[in-house]
This record gives C-alpha cells, sequence and structure tokens, in this order.
C-alpha cells in the first residue's frame, strides 16, 4: 500500500527501501520555473531545509508529449523523475513527491516505484468564507498550501456578504471593510496559486446576502419597498431582511453590481469562474418594490421568484461578457431556469430550490456541494469525519435539513461528464476553529474526488493518513 493521497489509478512498489537522491530539483522547461520555485517554496515549509535547483538534481521534472493533459508518471528507481505534458500534470506530481519523499540529514531518499495517475474529475475544490467570517491573508496561503498537497485545484473565495466585502475597491471605496486584502496580496495571492496549480475562484454574492451593499451605499443598491406594514416573509414564513437585498429592477444597482464584478475579474485574472451567488435571495419582498413592480411588468416578468432566475441570468450574461464562466449556488426555481445562459455551472447544495437532477436536465453543468458530508459549520450536532466523506462519492446527495429532499431520500445520480466534480465548503468558522477539522476531513474529501470509485477500506485509509498528516501540518504551522 503506497503513502499517498489521493490514492492513485496505477502504481508498483518495486522496493520498500529507500535509496538516497541528490537533494535537488530540476526542469529545463521554461513554463515550469515558477513551478519549481513554487515547490521549492513548500520543500522548505514541509522539511524546514531549503531545496538546492540544480542539473545534478534528485528531482527532475521532464516534459512528456505523450501523457494526456491532466496527467503525471513518477518513476524513482533511480532519482525521482516526474513526466507530464502540461503544468497541470507536473504540479500533481509534485504534491506526490512531497507526500512519498524522505529526508534527514541534508538526504533526500525514496522507495523504488512507479506510478501513473490522473484526476477522473476537472473540480475539486475548496471554499473558505472571508465575506462573513474573515480570513487573514497568510491563512490564505497556507489554504494554498493545503489545496496543492492533497491536489484539489481550485479555491473558491466566498469574498462578499452580509458582515462585509473584503477587496478593495476603487469604484465604491466605503464598501472595503476595515478588514480586507490588500491589492499587494491579492497580487500574491494570485502568483502564490499559479506557483501551485490552485485556481482561485472569486465569489461575489448577489442579489442575496448583500447587506454590505446596501449599507454603505442604499442609494444604489437598495430597494424601494412600500409593503403595508414594512415587515417580509420567505416562502418558510421566515422573516426577511430587507437590507440583504439588491434591488432587481434598477438600472443604477445593475450598473453597480456589473462595475464590482468588472474589478473583480480585473483583480484575479487567472481566474476561470466568477461566482455570482445567487442563492438564499429573499425575492418576495421584490413584489412590494416600485422599482422591481415596474421592472417586471415592461419586462412581462409575472413574480419576483421569474424576476430572480431573470435577474440572475442578466449577472451571467455580464460575467459571459467579461471573458469568465459564470458560477452559481442553486437558487433559482426550475420553472424559469430559460433565463440563465446554460454556460452557467450550478453548485447543487441544498436540494431544495433545484435538485441535481432538474438542474442536468435543463441543461446545466453541476458541481456537488452535498452538505452532508462535505460542509464544516459552527455545530456540535452536525459534525461529518473521514469515514462519512469515503462513505460518499461525487454522484451523492444527503442532507440533515427537514426541507431538503434528500434528507430522507439521499439522491443518486448516473455518471455524467456534466457533473464536473465537488466541492467542500467552511462557513463561519475562523482558521483556528476549523484548521484540525480541515487536516482530518481534507485528504478524505481529495480521495473521494480523484477518483470515483472507492479504492481504500477506512483501517488502511487510516494507516496512510497517519503517515501524511504530518507532511500537511508542516505546511500549516505557524513559523
Amino acid at each position: 500500500m503506497i503513502n499517498l493521497l489521493p490514492t492513485p489509478k496505477k502504481y508498483e512498489i518495486l522496493d520498500e527501501k529507500y535509496h538516497a537522491i541528490p537533494a535537488a530539483v530540476y526542469t529545463d522547461v521554461a513554463d515550469w520555473s515558477d513551478v519549481q520555485e513554487g515547490f521549492c517554496e513548500s520543500f522548505e515549509k514541509v522539511f524546514e531545509e531549503e531545496l538546492a535547483v540544480s542539473c545534478d538534481a534528485g528531482i527532475r521534472l521532464v516534459l512528456d508529449g505523450t501523457l494526456a493533459a491532466n496527467a503525471y508518471t513518477i518513476d524513482s528507481t533511480d532519482r525521482l523523475v516526474i513526466r507530464a505534458a502540461t503544468r497541470e500534470g507536473v504540479l500533481y506530481g509534485l504534491a506526490s513527491a512531497l507526500q512519498l519523499m524522505q529526508y534527514q540529514g541534508g538526504e533526500l531518499s525514496v522507495q523504488s516505484l512507479q506510478i501513473h495517475d490522473w484526476p477522473e474529475k476537472e473540480f475539486r475544490a475548496f471554499m473558505i468564507d472571508v465575506g462573513f467570517c474573515w480570513q487573514p491573508f497568510e491563512k490564505m496561503l497556507k489554504y494554498i498550501d493545503l489545496c496543492f498537497l492533497y491536489k484539489i485545484n481550485h479555491l473558491h473565495m466566498h469574498i462578499a456578504d452580509n458582515v462585509c466585502y473584503s477587496l478593495p475597491s476603487k469604484a465604491f471605496p466605503k464598501l472595503t471593510s476595515k478588514k480586507h486584502f490588500t491589492y499587494e496580496q491579492i497580487a500574491e495571492m494570485n502568483r502564490y496559486a499559479k506557483a501551485r496549480g490552485i485556481l482561485l475562484v472569486p465569489e461575489f454574492e448577489c442579489p442575496g446576502h448583500a447587506e454590505s451593499l446596501n449599507r454603505t451605499y442604499p442609494e444604489i443598491f437598495s430597494n424601494h419597498a412600500e409593503g403595508e406594514s414594512g415587515k417580509f416573509y420567505n416562502e418558510l414564513g421566515d422573516p426577511i431582511n430587507a437590507g440583504a437585498l439588491v434591488c432587481a429592477g434598477s438600472e443604477v444597482a445593475f450598473e453597480g453590481v456589473k462595475t464590482l464584478l468588472a474589478e473583480i475579474v480585473e483583480l484575479f485574472p487567472d481566474a476561470p469562474y466568477i461566482h455570482i451567488g445567487g442563492d438564499e435571495a429573499p425575492c418576495e419582498m421584490w413584489n412590494q418594490c416600485r422599482d422591481c413592480r415596474a421592472y417586471m411588468q415592461a419586462h412581462g416578468i409575472k413574480d419576483a421568484h421569474e424576476l430572480y432566475s431573470e435577474y440572475v441570468g442578466r449577472v451571467a450574461a455580464y460575467v459571459l461578457s467579461l471573458g469568465k464562466t459564470p458560477m452559481v449556488w442553486e437558487g433559482f426555481p426550475k420553472e424559469s431556469s430559460h433565463y440563465v445562459p446554460k454556460e452557467t455551472v450550478v453548485i447543487a447544495w441544498e436540494s431544495h430550490y433545484q435538485l441535481c437532477t432538474e438542474l442536468l436536465e435543463n441543461g446545466f453543468k453541476i458541481i456537488n456541494a452535498s452538505w452532508q458530508p462535505t460542509y464544516l459549520v459552527d455545530s456540535l450536532t452536525r459534525r461529518w469525519g473521514p469515514e462519512d466523506l469515503l462513505n460518499w462519492n461525487v454522484y451523492n446527495w444527503q442532507h440533515w435539513w427537514e426541507h431538503s429532499v434528500a434528507r430522507l431520500n439521499p439522491i443518486n445520480i448516473q455518471p455524467t461528464d456534466d457533473l464536473l466534480g465537488a466541492t467542500m465548503c467552511s462557513w463561519g468558522l475562523t482558521y483556528e476553529q476549523h484548521i484540525s477539522r480541515l487536516l482530518e476531513n481534507f485528504p478524505a474529501f481529495a480521495e473521494r474526488t480523484w477518483t470515483v470509485e472507492r479504492k481504500l477500506s477506512f483501517e488502511d485509509y487510516k494507516k496512510v493518513f497517519r503517515k501524511v498528516l504530518r507532511r500537511a501540518a508542516w505546511l500549516v504551522q505557524d513559523k
């Protein structure tokens, strides 16, 4: 059994004993120079020693055009040779090498083995909440390190919520919260993530979760409600916070949202996706907003729920015009899905607003964020561990919530390429509150998203996990 998570598709251990190799790395592929530099940074974090760059290297990175774009091979019968056709592949190989190597007394050593590996799902993500619960810049780099180690190739950043807006803004400077990332920090995050093959996914939440917008610029984003009592309730009878909803009928509000999205695209030039939120919007109050009523009448929209889909579609279309793929949470009703561009990727999480099966039938590509067991939340009664994750797979949705279809009847769908992958989400937790749970659950999530078919029993998984954990712990420790 190989001491590597996620478990590779094909491998053979030729000799259990470790043999010494020169403690250096080298590649002559010009496009991989930052990859090599990033690996040296990771090596120093794990082993507390600098890794040399030398032609006489024990770790060699070789371009091999015969391999698939996301695949890599490792052959360590002599030195540790990683072959790949792309940056993506070579980074997966380096992540494996970081787990497999030993380093002691200035000497690097490896077992003699051969690996041929690749991911089955293209989207494997960790979502961290910085718009509701602040995460310092230094901790964000640690999340990127963990993603690299376990081949989680997307870091989804929930940057805006009711509490704060964590980015700088030239157009709306009052919006930027006291705790926020600077332009220099964002540039470094982009560099750091790119060198480790991690794609950042910034999320600007709208039309709901927008209290920070209405609090700082009510003259631009707020609704003009004309309800009899000024109190509003959603379809479940829960009270609505009118201040948490962007006006969908105001052209001024929509131009403001477009301006912020354009700023985000400029801040994150390498991001393939821009997440636009789209969930939990208390849209019922739009029926009592004079601007929204006028917009619905002018565009033949029958009610607020249809306006909800139309609004999400407008925002998604604008993201497409910026050259990015829009991403949203499951939230808009199936009856008006035609408003939303089919290029939009939908994260199916609640199994309440629109089921994963319905989203697929309506022509969308989807991502699994099944609340149970992938969520990390501030709760003592609803916690899931690595065994729960190993018993789950990317085609399965479960939930504890009484209003979710997946509570009593977990949803299982047939394998399809229209399911791009899965996301693990962390909500409302500081780094200190959840890092232990993340270290425990993250490799199990990686194991079940890298390969659909389960490879390890829980007992075997625990044996490998104990050996790999030390590497992850060194990456995230404060030094």
